[in-house]
């Protein structure tokens, strides 16, 4: 458990431009009182209290928001080792999610040869790619929690630990995937730099991750779940095309994505206040048994293809 202490601070440049500073506040921090551990930085976690995260800024130059500044890469790497998994309920609809945009990855590559998802919890989106024909699946994750619930036959596959390009030999895989873990790299350009020295010439990225500019993101403002302590980075589709490109690839298709999702989680990311009457509606849909009905929705996600360059 780490607690708030204002020296580990430290200032944050941007992804794209690599400068520090030259950018405005959108929200100033909201830290004050809290506890940094691992719950904080726990992917998918529903907090009803009060928001935390770090200062909120957004570039002047090529306007990729970014929190800044923010706790050292490695205390961060500490919390995420030690975060929790509690989305098993949702891994089916997630599946059925970025399973549906991996047809549109089919297109662009010559064979469905080898497959790597960074940050695959559990590994269920290795299992849905095995079933669209994948012959080789990989997954990297840093929590020992969620890699432990993968079945045995996918577990074997799974190297749990923080994503490194020395894991893999170069030039070894046909798609590199990334599913809300792009928001959350501390040196998101360095790691996109380390996926191109791993894939064929002609290999492609494959991304989905929150949409800064979406509807519900300016809807809800600093009250969307998507202003979060573990969020470094928030993008939009210009600048998560500048980003791939900087970094010599070629983006091949960016969208505003879709998701299947429980009727429950919806309730559950909504900012319903007071929170008792949010617990009452929950329960209202458990009783009615309709909890899990799967809507399709766009909940403010983006998503990109882009294919290394030769």
């Amino acid at each position: 458990m780490i607690y708030w202490r204002p020296m580990h601070l430290r200032e944050a440049k941007c992804a794209i431009c690599g400068g520090l500073g030259d950018a405005q506040e959108i929200y100033p921090a909201a830290l004050s009182g809290i506890t940094l551990d691992e719950h904080a930085f726990t992917a998918r976690r529903i907090d009803n209290a009060a928001k935390i995260h770090f200062r909120m800024v957004r570039c002047n130059i090529c306007g990729l928001v970014r929190s800044d500044p923010r706790i050292d890469t490695a205390k961060i790497e500490e919390l995420y080792r030690g975060s929790h998994f509690i989305y098993a309920d949702e891994t089916r609809n997630l599946s059925r999610t970025y399973g549906h945009y991996l047809s549109r990855v089919n297109r662009h590559v010559s064979t469905k040869g080898r497959l790597l998802d960074i940050g695959c919890g559990n590994g269920f989106f290795l299992e849905e790619a095995r079933r669209q024909g994948y012959q080789e699946v990989f997954g990297v994750e840093p929590s020992p929690e969620a890699a432990a619930q993968a079945p045995e036959a996918i577990r074997q596959h799974i190297t749990v630990s923080m994503f490194r390009p020395d894991l893999f030999p170069e030039q070894f895989f046909d798609v590199i995937c990334f599913f809300q873990t792009l928001d959350h790299l501390e040196d998101p350009a360095r790691v996109i730099a380390d996926c191109f020295s791993l894939l064929k010439p002609g290999g492609v990225v494959f991304a989905i991750n929150h949409n800064v500019r979406s509807i519900s993101a300016r809807a809800l403002g600093e009250h969307s779940p998507i202003i979060d302590v573990g969020h470094t980075y928030l993008y939009d589709k210009k600048t998560i095309k500048k980003l791939f490109e900087k970094n010599h690839f070629t983006a091949l298709d960016v969208w505003s994505s879709l998701n299947v999702i429980s009727l429950e989680y919806l309730l559950s990311l909504m900012p319903i206040r007071p929170v008792a009457l949010k617990d009452r509606l929950i329960a209202l849909v458990r009783f009615l048994r309709v909890n899990r009905v799967p809507l399709i929705i766009p909940l403010g996600n983006l998503g990109i293809i882009a294919r290394r360059d030769v």
